[in-house]
């Protein structure tokens, strides 16, 4: 892969943690309904996406566990209800589903993916739960 596309790939990735940091600073400060439920799905979605690596690892032979599969879907389907729960909680619930993400998921491991992408697939998983737990706590306490 050429340094123009893992620079394009890292751009990406950490710049998807704004709507996560956005979701903190909501919890802290308070916003329109709307907006909550639109922050609160941006990662609901990330996290869509993020399962399909547990059935690209099983598809490709790398790792050919059907309960990852089953697991990919469960972690979907568990994080759902998090856009009717109030924001604080919601915003916890979904940082113990990424964390069940990145456990499943063991970028860590390899699987034949580059260094540099492991790396940074744990630091941007770490740093979005870190996120949304301080996120999450704050408006915890300041809400309810």
């Amino acid at each position: 892969m050429d340094s123009l596309t893992i620079n394009t790939v890292r751009t990406l990735t950490w710049s998807g943690l704004i709507p996560f940091a956005a979701l903190a600073v909501i919890n802290a400060t308070g916003a329109p309904n709307w907006l909550e439920t639109l922050l609160l799905a941006y990662p609901a979605l990330i996290l869509a996406f993020l399962a399909g690596t547990l059935w690209t690892r099983h598809l490709l032979g790398e790792r050919t566990r059907p309960r990852l599969l089953i697991a990919s879907n469960a972690l979907v389907l568990l994080v759902w209800p998090a856009i009717l729960m109030p924001l604080g909680w919601a915003t916890l619930w979904i940082a113990v589903m990424f964390g069940a993400h990145l456990a499943l998921d063991e970028p860590w491991r390899g699987y034949g993916m580059p260094g540099w992408y492991r790396r940074l697939r744990l630091a941007v998983s770490s740093s979005a739960i870190a996120v949304l737990i301080i996120g999450g706590l704050i408006g915890v306490s300041l809400h309810g």
